[in-house]
This record gives C-alpha cells, structure tokens and sequence, in this order.
C-alpha cells in the first residue's frame, strides 16, 4: 500500500496556484507560509489519510485542509473576502469529473466539501479571517 499525501498535496497546489485572484491580485499558495507575507493566502495545512481498503483493493480516504487567511488593519474589514476566495478554491477542487486530480498510481473518485467554518482572530496588528475548509477524496491505489 502507498500513502498519496505528497500527489495530493502537488496536485492542490498546482490546482490552486496562479489560478486564484481576489480584485485583480493572485491570491498565493503557501505549504509553510513565509513570516512577511501579506494577506490575503492560501495555506494547505494538514492532510490526514485513513485506510478504508477491502481485500482486494487499496483504499483511502483522505482529508485535506485548507485554510483561506484574510487580514485587515484594526476593525477594517469583514469576512466576505474570506467567503469569496473560499469560493473559488471550493470551485477548483470539487468537481464531478471522474479522476480530476492527475495523481501517478491512485485514481481519485471522490473529491467533496467535507466543512466549512470561519473564524475570527485578533495579532497585534491585524484581525484575521481564516475560512478553514476541508475536503473529503476517495483515492485507490491502481
């Protein structure tokens, strides 16, 4: 059996990256996001993968967390922005095409939103907006 956390997170960030804007601006993509970088991104933050394999199969499903960071200076600002780019990356991912994701050795039949939440948090400078998607993939190893 393999784990297809690496093809997963390859294909979300070459699924993702260039392809979302926000008023004209790309919207980056980050795995580890540099200490600088302002807001609004994207960060792919946590893969977790389950066996759900049958005896003549390997199976797993896999949870794949996003989260859409947005921030704004003192009380300026809301959650739309947040609620637009989730959007657009749920857009990208979710998709009835059988095998969207091009992943070498697996075929990927499932790709769904699992959740969505958003909240708010307050740094020294900046109150933050982060809409924590996950998303739910059914992937067999071929």
């Amino acid at each position: 059996m393999k784990i297809p956390s690496k093809l997963l997170q390859q294909a979300y960030y070459s699924t993702l990256n260039g392809n979302v804007s926000y008023g004209g601006s790309n919207v980056p993509v980050f795995d580890v996001v540099p200490p600088t970088q302002d807001y609004p991104y994207i960060q792919l933050v946590n893969t977790t993968i389950s066996s759900q394999g049958t005896k003549s199969s390997f199976m797993t499903e896999a949870i794949v967390d996003v989260d859409v960071v947005t921030g704004f200076e003192g009380a300026f600002g809301g959650k739309s922005q947040a609620f637009d780019i989730g959007d657009t990356v749920t857009g990208l991912i979710v998709t009835r095409a059988q095998s969207y994701f091009s992943l070498s050795g697996f075929h990927c039949f499932i790709s769904e939103l699992d959740s969505s939440a958003i909240l708010e948090e307050f740094s020294e400078t900046h109150t933050l907006y982060i809409h924590k998607l996950s998303y739910r993939h059914l992937i067999q190893e071929t």
